[in-house]
C-alpha cells in the first residue's frame, strides 16, 4: 500500500489585512427600516416626574414641561424643565421599525446615544435612554411609548 500525506500546508495562502477603517465601520440600517425620517422635526412632550423605572410616555400635549424634540433625521435634544431639575440633553438616534412600524424591535438595540455631559438630576433618566430602549410610536394617535428593553441574553459556554 501506498499512503499520501499531502496538506496545503506546505504553501501558506498569503491573506490580505483589513483596513482599520474597514473592521471600525458600523452596519448602516438602511433608511426605509428607521422612523428617523417620519419623527425628524416633531416635537414630544412629556412629564419627567411621570417617567417610572423603565417606562416613559410621550405626546404632542404642549402643557407638559419636558420636551424631545428630533432636530433633524439624526440628532435630537431634550429639555428638562422641572422645579427641581432643568438642563439639556443632546445626542443622536436611530430608531428602527419594525413590520407594524411602530418600535426598536431588536434585542440589545440602543435607539439614544447622549452626547451632552451628563445632568445629575436626571442621572436614573439618562441611564434609561442610553441602554436598550423599545420605541413605540403611534402616528395616528400621535403618542409614543418608551420602555426598557431587553439587553443581549447571557451566553453560555459551549452552547
Amino acid at each position: 500500500m501506498f499512503f499520501t500525506n499531502y496538506s496545503g500546508a506546505a504553501q501558506e495562502k498569503k491573506v490580505e489585512p483589513v483596513p482599520p477603517i474597514k473592521q471600525m465601520e458600523e452596519y448602516k440600517i438602511p433608511d426605509d427600516r428607521l422612523l428617523n425620517s417620519t419623527l425628524k422635526g416633531s416635537k414630544w412632550y412629556f412629564d419627567l416626574k411621570n417617567y417610572s423605572e423603565g417606562r416613559l410616555y410621550l405626546n404632542t400635549d404642549s402643557s407638559k414641561p419636558d420636551l424631545l424634540n428630533f432636530m433633524d433625521k439624526n440628532r435630537f435634544q431634550i429639555t428638562i424643565n422641572q422645579k427641581d431639575c432643568k438642563g439639556l440633553i443632546k445626542g443622536t438616534y436611530v430608531i428602527k421599525k419594525i413590520d407594524e412600524g411602530t418600535s426598536t424591535g431588536q434585542l440589545g438595540h440602543r435607539p439614544f446615544e447622549i452626547t451632552s455631559p451628563p445632568q445629575k438630576c436626571a442621572a436614573d433618566f439618562i441611564r434609561f435612554l442610553s441602554g436598550p430602549v423599545d420605541v413605540f410610536y403611534d402616528e395616528s394617535e400621535k403618542v409614543m411609548k418608551m420602555t426598557e428593553g431587553e439587553d443581549f441574553p447571557p451566553t453560555v459556554p459551549g452552547h
